[in-house]
């Protein structure tokens, strides 16, 4: 994988890097190089090659791109907190960060590294068993900026913070690095919705990473929506820490790019964590998606529940590997895991792989996987009923999706996911 002046790039990043900040890039750099990029040689990208994506010679985003679009505009909603990045760097006039509520804060990332701060440093400097390596290790290297953003103890936050990374202002084989990182303090609340999106139909490589820790007892709701350009790769990294007592309800949406690769991973660091991860993945055309999940269950008396669900027309093609790992100490451990997929292309294709590593004895773990097709009694019903074939396609669709979409609480959230689904169901074909 080539980029364009890279020497250049990293010279004026180092630069203007303290003196952790400029050693942990090149230690990146220097592994990301010798470590190479995965193959389908690798058990765990063996069913998504990157061949023609990082077969190209890339640029990485200029950062002082402003936006000037109406979709842009209406994407936004007044009465969430909007926090915009563009090209990876945090934006303030495009953000509502000056009147924000009690214990909420947010930084640019670079500035909260730059004052050394511990945290940060320490997540960071983390792997965990579900990191594509190459692609951290690449963007520890290059990013330039991101942001940070942190719910104070006891805090309760009620307005949706939307996270809206959008590239911008590029041509064809730019390369983008966005980076966040989310803290939330003991006992707070929060909803949280990161978006990724482009409006420009070009090629483009998105290697994004959010870290998020959960401090005991906190409440929070996090969903990544993926609706980037239909001819862009995006290659994405969502790690959580979760600590005792706390709740996550996670959801990850994939709707635009060409190829996406998603690496959602949920470490229950304490007693008694509960984690609800759901997904879905609306995509037609050629399109690629892989899902890779983790769910690490390291300390006893936590559950969890996980659905994965794909809607798959024309040429797609969906990889899920679904990975519940339960350690030792993790005794009494309550997991379930479920992917189903409804394929209406004839020539749409799935993998998928639930796996279940458990090392504890008393624990309640489940997990299966469905893929099927819609049923020509259903059809034929409802085409009795005066609907016709398109329709009732659409109908039966829209149930399938329902069932997941359904289970988002934040009506913000849901409401915007089920605004971008409209515009694909009229062009749902057999």
């Amino acid at each position: 994988m080539n980029i364009e002046g890279l020497d250049s790039y990293r010279s004026n990043l180092e630069n203007n890097s303290g003196s952790w900040l400029k050693a942990f890039r090149q230690r990146s750099f220097k592994q990301w190089t010798e470590a190479g990029l995965p193959t389908v040689k690798d058990e765990e990208w063996k069913y998504t090659s990157l061949a023609d994506t990082v077969n190209h010679s890339f640029k990485i985003a200029s950062h002082h791109k402003l936006i000037e679009d109406k979709q842009f505009s209406d994407y936004r909603d007044k009465k969430d907190i909007n926090i915009v990045l563009v090209n990876g760097v945090l934006w303030r006039g495009l953000s509502d960060v000056d009147h924000l509520p009690r214990g909420l804060s947010v930084f640019s990332l670079n500035d909260v590294i730059v004052h050394n701060n511990m945290e940060i440093q320490d997540n960071l400097s983390k792997l965990t068993p579900n990191d594509t390596k190459a692609f951290l290790w690449m963007n520890q290297a290059l990013f330039l900026d991101g942001t940070f953003i942190q719910v104070d103890q006891d805090a309760v936050i009620d307005p949706l913070i939307h996270i809206i990374h959008v590239t911008s202002g590029i041509g064809a084989d730019t390369v983008v690095f966005p980076r966040s990182f989310i803290t939330i303090k003991e006992s707070a609340q929060v909803n949280i919705l990161e978006s990724y999106v482009c409006f420009e139909p070009v090629f483009y490589l998105s290697n994004a990473v959010t870290d998020i820790r959960i401090a005991s007892n906190a409440r929070v709701a996090y969903c990544k929506s993926q609706s980037e350009s239909h001819q862009a790769a995006h290659i994405g990294a969502s790690r959580i820490w979760q600590d005792a007592g706390s709740s996550l309800d996670s959801f990850s949406f994939a709707y635009g790019g060409q190829l996406v690769r998603n690496n959602f991973s949920v470490m229950l660091k304490g007693e008694g964590a509960h984690t609800v991860m759901n997904g879905f993945y609306a995509i037609d055309g050629n399109q690629h998606v892989d899902n890779h999940t983790l769910l690490d269950i390291q300390q006893p008396g936590c559950t969890s529940f996980q659905l994965y669900k794909g809607l798959l027309s024309g040429k797609s093609r969906a990889v899920f590997n679904g990975k519940i790992y339960v350690h030792p100490l993790a005794q009494k451990t309550d997991a379930y895991q479920l992917n189903k997929h409804l394929l209406l292309g004839r020539e749409a294709h799935v993998d998928t792989k639930p796996q279940l590593e458990i090392f504890a004895d008393d624990v309640k773990c489940t997990h299966g996987a469905t893929i099927g097709q819609l049923s020509e009694e259903e059809i034929f019903y409802l085409e009795s009923r005066g609907i016709n074939r398109k329709l009732a396609v659409q109908l039966l669709s829209k149930g399938f999706i329902d069932d997941i979409i359904n289970t988002i609480k934040n009506e913000s959230i849901r409401e915007k996911l089920s605004r971008l689904l409209l515009k694909k169901f009229p062009e749902v074909k057999l």
